[in-house]
């Protein structure tokens, strides 16, 4: 994964985006910094979609209760365009329509039944449940909508070159939608702006890409990624109080993710407690190796930190493993999206003499779904999508029972997908 940024998001759009995982629970804590909107100063609301989403079947605030794994947050306080998504996501599918979008999933390229014109286009690497969640998502948002007649899907290997094709792909086989996660930031925005010109338009979710204009992105679902890294810092001064070493884990080398959310946790540290010092930054490629590696490097260091930060849960059970093997106590982690099999790690280390601390969020595998509706409901009214949509990203401190033994270890935790949906997924995946 599955980025000083997006929590000054919004002095215009290119200099935000320069600075740039079932069920509610009243135990489950979160913090409320993160939790809350962004301020209006920072993060205007989008313009509420054109188009309207369905009569909902469901609740609204359960929903968002869901997707964020806490009922912390109003649902009325959230983006127009996250509430518009969320509402639509609300409508209980038919199990003709659950068994298409896993028909759909299991296929490169589906034809949907009595459906319109609109051909949507998903473009991502699958390397792991993560994806493969994100991507179903994505699907069964698009078959909300009776416009959507075809979903295609292309799942290149983790290289620039081949999403770059992948993106000159969908756009030749006529998608009017390209959906997808981005993990090359701007480098990819050529691609994108000839997708665009030639007549699609194109969203994506989580990753951002920095500076890269809305003729080439038309709508871009993030976070506040500044905000997230100021989260982490005030989470690290309630374990540690006003002194202690942390150490940084960030992904591909000089994505902007890692440098926006690095420089706000820095600046909240020097800020309110000078004392607990950054001592270590690896880059992981956010994979298992690349983590693993991390903290072997970490362990050869000499240094002994308190806290590990990383913006992705799935590699973090390596850097257990690697600590485990030198015989060291595990530090305690705060990090982004959840791992079925960090939850693990984690309850199996409680009562022992080596327990460590977890702070994770949801795995943002729903924001799929909000890029799904910006693009499709900009072609459907001629309306142009929110260019910029930040969601909140609460902070939850594990307890026991979050893991579940009868889930793939890569399993992200609690989604939007229905349980009948997920089971088929994972079946397939075994």
């Amino acid at each position: 994964m599955a980025t000083k940024g997006l929590a000054a998001v919004a002095v215009g759009l290119s200099a935000a985006l320069l600075l740039a995982a079932c069920g509610s629970s009243s135990s489950t804590e979160s913090s409320a910094a993160a939790s809350s909107e962004a301020p209006a100063s920072e993060a205007p609301a989008s313009e509420a979609p054109a188009s309207e989403a369905p009569a909902a079947s469901g609740d609204l605030q359960a929903t968002v209760n869901q997707a964020l794994r806490t009922d912390t947050v109003d649902a009325a306080t959230l983006d127009p365009a996250i509430q518009s998504a969320l509402t639509r996501a609300s409508v209980e599918l038919t199990p003709e329509q659950l068994q298409l979008a896993f028909e759909c999933w299991s296929s490169s390229d589906c034809e949907i039944p009595g459906g319109g014109d609109l051909t949507v286009g998903y473009i991502s690497p699958e390397l792991n449940t993560w994806r493969k969640a994100s991507r179903m998502e994505a699907i069964l948002q698009a078959i909300t909508y009776p416009e959507v007649g075809r979903i295609i899907s292309v799942k290149p290997e983790y290289d620039l070159a081949q999403m770059q094709a992948g993106v000159r792909a969908l756009s030749a086989d006529g998608a009017d939608v390209i959906v997808g996660y981005n993990d090359f930031g701007p480098a990819l925005a050529p691609a994108f702006q000839a997708a665009q010109e030639a007549g699609a338009v194109v969203s994506i979710f989580v990753g951002p890409s920095p500076e890269t204009p809305a003729t080439a992105i038309a709508s871009q679902v993030t976070g506040d990624v500044c905000a997230n890294g100021t989260e982490m810092a005030k989470i690290a001064q309630g374990i540690l109080g006003t002194e202690g070493k942390i150490a940084f884990f960030n992904g591909t080398p000089g994505n902007p993710q890692g440098a926006a959310w690095n420089a706000c946790a820095e600046d909240e540290l020097a800020a309110n407690a000078p004392g607990i010092e950054v001592v270590f930054r690896a880059d992981t490629n956010w994979t298992l190796q690349g983590a693993f590696e991390a903290a072997t490097a970490l362990l050869a260091s000499g240094e002994e930190v308190d806290i590990i930060m990383y913006d992705y849960a799935d590699p973090m059970t390596q850097i257990v493993k690697a600590y485990d093997q030198a015989g060291q106590p595990v530090p305690d982690f705060i990090t982004w999206t959840a791992n079925n099999d960090l939850w693990k790690e984690w309850e199996a280390k409680q009562g022992t003499d080596n327990p460590f601390e977890l702070y994770d969020t949801n795995s943002l595998n729903w924001t799929s779904r909000v890029s799904v509706s910006n693009a499709v409901d900009q072609v459907l009214s001629g309306t142009p999508a929110p260019e910029l949509v930040i969601y909140p990203q609460p902070f939850i401190k594990a307890e026991p029972g979050f893991y579940e033994a009868d889930k793939p270890a890569d399993y992200p935790g609690p989604t939007l997908i229905p349980a009948s949906v997920m089971d088929q997924m994972l079946s397939a995946s075994s």
